[in-house]
């Protein structure tokens, strides 16, 4: 089979990307031949449309734009020469081809699930975000229809197309796979830190790890990945590290993720970073920037247990990889993903969202006893997923698109 897979290009290479690559990799290794077809998601948001939308306008929801000017591009795009077509991140299921299979990783999620919470943030106008809400919900609708056969990338995925796209008997669940270095993983075991591993971006919510780790004793944190909102998570660092040895106020949670995150970007600490230098005192994480597969496999070795405080993931990688190191993983009752895959109490444990109640559950694992016993059972639920599995499962349902 002669087989295209259909993705926006964001100059990027993240988890949707080592997804696709996996999965590529085994297509081809079962016969096919296997092509990307990107179209730019950078530059001007606006360009692709038909008319011209002055760049105050669109720099107001860039977002809205781009996704409507690039559902245009691949509903344009001549794929006939492919024996099908596996279209991927929104909007690529815009591509008009007989034979069209989408793996769903999510929709424009601001202006579905993350909608609430976006108006709450107020990093855009409220009447031009419901609006924009409003376009992009009947944009998809044309091309998300009950004829598209579509993988959803978790069961919460899958929920979320019933719950906004009225859609259910045309979806199916295809989890992603753990590669070998990650499942046959013999090397040394340690049990010493916290560990959040993740992109600093919103809303990952690396603030409320922050935040709780101040109340752990017994453990440090080490905060792994980087993104547009690093340098700001540093700062919230810096003035929680300050507040709480100065016996300053409780930060408010929600506040913390949803307006810290973006305001800490013009938030001056040196005075602060002087006052706890005077004082000897020094912040209980270590960030490491982004890291190296062999360092990333060393952190998650050493790690006694995983943080994954994200709002709403859509699978959550991360926590079976922390899984395939025997590790546990703590994680926010409102996870998506993340809540989907954790056994409260046995591999892991569902909190609120706040800091005191993920620190509450990290302290816990100051017990190495229970730390090895609840990720072995992590262990034993990561030994499923494997890219043997989703390739066989996609391989399949290719054909069932082509018969």
């Amino acid at each position: 089979m002669n087989l295209a897979i259909a993705k926006p290009d964001y100059r990027i290479a993240g988890g949707c990307e080592g997804v696709l690559d996996r999965l590529a990799d085994g297509l081809r290794g079962a016969g096919h031949d296997v092509a990307y077809v990107h179209v730019d998601a950078t530059g001007d948001p606006a360009a692709r449309l038909p008319v011209a939308v002055p760049e105050p306008i669109w720099r107001q929801f860039p977002e809205f734009f781009n996704h409507a000017g690039l559902a245009l591009a691949f509903e344009d795009l001549d794929l006939s020469s492919f024996d099908a077509v596996l279209s991927t991140q929104p909007p690529s299921y815009a591509v008009r081809h007989p034979r069209h299979l989408n793996l769903f990783f999510h929709h424009l999620k601001v202006c579905y699930d993350l909608e609430g919470v976006a108006a709450r943030c107020g990093q855009y106008p409220p009447d031009l975000l419901r609006l924009g809400a409003e376009i992009v919900r009947e944009i998809d609708r044309a091309y998300l229809t009950p004829d598209l056969q579509i993988l959803a990338n978790s069961e919460r995925t899958r929920w979320r197309l019933r719950q906004f796209n009225g859609l259910e008997a045309n979806v199916a669940v295809l989890y992603a796979g753990l590669d070998d270095d990650y499942l046959g993983y013999s090397g040394p075991i340690a049990y010493e830190d916290a560990l959040c591993v993740g992109r600093h971006e919103f809303p990952k919510r690396p603030e409320l790890f922050v935040h709780a780790m101040k109340h752990v004793s017994g453990l440090r944190g080490r905060v792994v990945g980087a993104g547009g909102r690093s340098e700001a998570l540093r700062r919230i660092d810096v003035l929680l590290t300050h507040d709480h040895a100065s016996g300053g106020p409780e930060p408010d949670d929600a506040d913390l993720w949803q307006r810290l995150c973006f305001e800490a970007d013009d938030l001056d600490v040196t005075g602060l970073e002087r006052a706890l230098a005077a004082r000897g005192l020094d912040s209980n994480i270590a960030f490491t920037g982004r890291l190296g597969r062999a360092a990333l496999v060393r952190e998650f070795a050493n790690a006694a247990c995983v943080v994954c405080p994200a709002y709403e993931e859509d699978f959550g990688l991360t926590c079976i990889e922390a899984f395939a190191f025997g590790k546990p993983v703590v994680a926010c009752v409102d996870g998506g993903g993340y809540a989907e895959l954790i056994a409260d109490g046995v591999d892991g444990f569902l909190v609120e969202p706040t800091g005191k109640a993920i620190a509450e559950a990290v302290s816990r694992f100051a017990d190495r006893g229970l730390a090895r016993e609840m990720g072995l059972r992590g262990r034993e639920k990561a030994r499923t997923f494997t890219w043997d599995r989703a390739v066989s499962q996609l391989s399949s349902k290719l054909a069932e698109v082509c018969a």
